[in-house]
Parts: C-alpha cells; sequence; structure tokens
C-alpha cells in the first residue's frame, strides 16, 4: 500500500496534475453562531479525499519547513504553524499586555475579523504569492492545478445540492489549505510600524501602549496604520467584518477613541471572545470560568442520565467535560480563589454522583477511587510540562529565560537550571503564568529541572507530584490540599 501511494504522489507531482477525481468535494455546513437561518452564519467544511490529505500533509510539511527556515511567515502568526498554537497566541499576547501594564501603560487592543476570508481569496493572486516567495515547478503548478477547477456539493443530512464550481478561496477541511491561507496574508503584518500584531489565522489583534500623557501620538499611529490596512484589503481583495471587529482598552475606563476601518466606526468592548478565551477590560477571566463551569454541569448532567455504568461515565467526563476546565489552563494563576474553587467544584460534584451522595469519603479519595487527579493538581502539572516546552523551545515563545549553570563562584546549593524571574511591581505581572511558574520552577528538585528530555521530566515530576506539593514559600514540602491546593495555581 505505501509503495502504491508513493508511486500515486510522485506521478501526480512529477506530471504536476492534482487527479481531477479528488477535486469533486462534499461541504457539510458548520453552524458558527447567531441566526440558523442564515447562510452567512455557516462555515463550509470539505470532505476530501484521505489518500488526497496523505498527499497534502507531506507537501505542507515540506512548504512549511521551508517558509519557517527561510523566516518567510511572520513571528506574529501562530496558526497551523509547527510549535504554534491557540495557547501560544495567548501567552505571546498577555506576556506583552502584562509587561506594559506592570509599566503603568496603558493598553488599546484593535481586534479584526476578516469576512469570509478563506473562502474569498483570489487564485491568481495566492499563486503569484507563493512564485515570489520562491515556490517553482513542479510544485508551482500542482499547486495551481490543486486550486483551480475544483466542484463541490453542498449535503445537508441526507439532501445534496447540485455540484457548484469553486471561483476562489483556500479548501476548509483541507490540510494545505490553511498554510496556504496564511501565506496570503502574511503581508498585512507590514501594515504595522508602532503597534504589535498577534494572528492566529484570520483572527487578528494588535496592540498599543502609550501613557496617560502622549495618547494624541499614539492616536495619529493607529490612524495612520488603519489607513494601511484599508489599502491592504483593497490590495488582496478581502474586507473586514466590521460587526465583529471591536477594541479595548486596558487601563483606562474612560477612554474614548474615534477609530474607523473600511468607513465603518470600530465599536468599543467592555469584553471579548478571544480564540476561545474569554476576558474583560480588566483582565478578569471570571465570567470566561463561569461559562465553562455551566457547560461542564450540563453536559455532566447529559451523562449522569444517560449512562449509567461508572467506566462509561469517567472515561466521557475525562474526554467530554474535563478538556472545557484544561483549555488555556495558564490563566488560573492570574484567577480568583473563588474561581478555582468554582472550577474544582465541576469534578467534586461529578465524584460524588457517581459514587453516590451519601458516600462519606473525602474528595481527594473520591478522585483516588476513579482514577482522576484534582484538577488543580492537574493544572499544575498540565502547566510546569508547558513550561518545559517553552524553557527549552518545544513551543514557540517570544520570551527570552537566562538559566544558571550553578557555576557562579558562590556557594549557592541547588541553583543550577534555575531560571530568572524578573522584577515586578503589580500583582497582574507577578500572578501571569510566565512569572509564576518561574517561581514554582525554581522550587522544583535540581533533578527534574536538569531533565534533559520531555519524557524524562514529565516522569521525574510525576513521582514527585503524587505524594508532594512543591512549597513556593520557601518551605521545604507540604501535603497535597484537599481542594485547590497550596500555592494558589
Amino acid at each position: 500500500m505505501i509503495v502504491l501511494l508513493l508511486r500515486i504522489f510522485n506521478i501526480s507531482l512529477v506530471t504536476e496534475t492534482y487527479p481531477e477525481t479528488w477535486k469533486n468535494t462534499y461541504i457539510l455546513p458548520k453552524h458558527k453562531g447567531g441566526a440558523k437561518t442564515s447562510a452567512c452564519n455557516y462555515r463550509p467544511i470539505n470532505i476530501t479525499p484521505v489518500i488526497s490529505r496523505i498527499m497534502e500533509k507531506v507537501i505542507k510539511d515540506q512548504m512549511s519547513d521551508y517558509f519557517l527556515k527561510h523566516k518567510l511567515i511572520n513571528l506574529s502568526q501562530h496558526g497551523f504553524l509547527k510549535k504554534r498554537s491557540c495557547v501560544t497566541c495567548h501567552i505571546d499576547f498577555f506576556n506583552e499586555v502584562t509587561y506594559r501594564r506592570d509599566r503603568r501603560e496603558l493598553v488599546i487592543i484593535l481586534y479584526f475579523d476578516i469576512r469570509k476570508a478563506f473562502d474569498r481569496v483570489p487564485h491568481s493572486l495566492l499563486v503569484g504569492r507563493l512564485c515570489s516567495l520562491g515556490i517553482c515547478n513542479p510544485l508551482y503548478n500542482w499547486i495551481k492545478s490543486f486550486l483551480y477547477d475544483r466542484n463541490q456539493t453542498t449535503k445537508v443530512g441526507s439532501m445534496t445540492s447540485r455540484p457548484r464550481p469553486i471561483s476562489s478561496g483556500v479548501i476548509q477541511g483541507s490540510v494545505l489549505g490553511p498554510l496556504l491561507f496564511i501565506i496570503y496574508i502574511n503581508s498585512i503584518c507590514e501594515c504595522f510600524s508602532i503597534g504589535k500584531p498577534i494572528l492566529y489565522a484570520d483572527d487578528l489583534k494588535v496592540t498599543y501602549t502609550c501613557t496617560n500623557t502622549d495618547i494624541g501620538p499614539t492616536m495619529n499611529s493607529i490612524h495612520e496604520e488603519l489607513a494601511k490596512m484599508d489599502r491592504w484589503c483593497d490590495t488582496w481583495r478581502l474586507e473586514f467584518n466590521v460587526e465583529k471587529c471591536g477594541w479595548l482598552c486596558i487601563g483606562c475606563s474612560n477612554l474614548d477613541l474615534n477609530l474607523a476601518i473600511q468607513g465603518h466606526k470600530i465599536p468599543r468592548l467592555k469584553s471579548v471572545l478571544d480564540l476561545g478565551l474569554k476576558y474583560s477590560h480588566n483582565l478578569s477571566f471570571s465570567e470566561h470560568i463561569s461559562n465553562q463551569v455551566s457547560k461542564s454541569r450540563r453536559l455532566i448532567g447529559f451523562l449522569l442520565r444517560n449512562f449509567y455504568r461508572n467506566e462509561s461515565r469517567i472515561l466521557l467526563y475525562k474526554v467530554c467535560v474535563r478538556p472545557l476546565l484544561d483549555y488555556c489552563s495558564f490563566i488560573f494563576s492570574s484567577t480568583r480563589i473563588e474561581d478555582k474553587l468554582k472550577v474544582e467544584g465541576v469534578q467534586r460534584y461529578f465524584t460524588r454522583k457517581v459514587l453516590g451522595t451519601d458516600n462519606g469519603t473525602n474528595y481527594s479519595t473520591r478522585c483516588e477511587i476513579l482514577g482522576l487527579e484534582t484538577l488543580w493538581l492537574r493544572r499544575l502539572r498540565l502547566n510546569l510540562l508547558l513550561f518545559y516546552k517553552l524553557l527549552n523551545q518545544i513551543v514557540y515563545t517570544p520570551a527570552n529565560y537566562t538559566r544558571s549553570s550553578g557555576n557562579t563562584g558562590y556557594n549557592l546549593r541547588h541553583t543550577k537550571g534555575t531560571v530568572a524571574i524578573e522584577p515586578c511591581k503589580t500583582a497582574t505581572r507577578q500572578k501571569f503564568f510566565l512569572i509564576r511558574y518561574a517561581q514554582i520552577w525554581n522550587k522544583l528538585p535540581e533533578k527534574i529541572r536538569l531533565a534533559s528530555t520531555l519524557a524524562s521530566f514529565e516522569k521525574a515530576l510525576n513521582d514527585t507530584l503524587s505524594e508532594f506539593v512543591i512549597d513556593t514559600n520557601g518551605n521545604s514540602h507540604v501535603r497535597v490540599s484537599e481542594i485547590i491546593g497550596p500555592f494558589n495555581v
């Protein structure tokens, strides 16, 4: 089978032709929110042939490595690239915001949404963009064949439409399409010299910073860069969805800015839903946590009503409920104790219901019986794994760390592998993940900090956390706490 696939792929590339039979795809409309009667509120997902997806994966990996090696993709882009994700996008953003707030600067954030971005990419401009970046034959013509002369059929339930030609756009649901898209919009970052853009695919936010006394020059820069974005859209034939654009100010609640894009005023926001994470103008995640807790409790109710074997309930809890509480768990170092208790309460409730309301065992024991970790301990472990990946550049981070080798000339014990921690003036910065977990990291046993691989680090960490928790206040070790642990993570 492998030899046959390789032969098919080689013939396709050598002949610079994407097979015609692979070009006919089914579209499944996926509802994004809003009125279900409006076609604008659906995302078209293409069901493409499996063999095509395998070939696209091979080509995508090679192209991605080429673009990253030659630094042809802006570092602001976190979407669909190796070592990057929604989490790295959020960490990059909140690192910038909390750092600026620690310096008493205002942070103005502009949020942009491109209307039907994946569907409106003109094929002629896209292939021209690829050519300018050094993509040549046979791959260049193969990609043209991949894009042109495609047909799609919409399928809803048992009903199907007539096949329709695709005249623009990258293929949503394909493997190669997202990479082609981020290459296409990469040049939008050139619109900004003062603002800092942060992208996840077509989700763009731009941060501007200033003090209370120099808002005027910053406003001039914002207007100039908005004008550049207008021109960029005209050049690349894209359009902003103004209804989903907005701006947020962190540090000043009464600031009034007159901002517009493509002739439409950009409204001020009090809170924003950004890549699945909701936060307010004062960097509160309480509403996000309340929403996730409500969803989790509804799902638990469904599981308890419809499944009766505990094995099934626990499996479905791990697959369907816990990921809601795990998503972007790095934010919990910045949240209130009340919010942490609210999240832990979801699993406390689940374990009580599964074992019976009359069961007198405490929470930690219930978790042990059911093979679950307490959520705070799970967050601690997952976030230390994330910190290790950031520290060792397994995932992307713009932050720079200085690690101690222990060879200082002084008689300092257990400093090898520790990281330097920047001085902070505000609680917001002190509680931010990169600062908080640097403190926790430095309290880890030296053998864990010096682990040479992720697997060895995870094993050593799990062995340590199975009974004890590191005390970040300087005490040796403390027992695992009953509800949210001893050090507020």
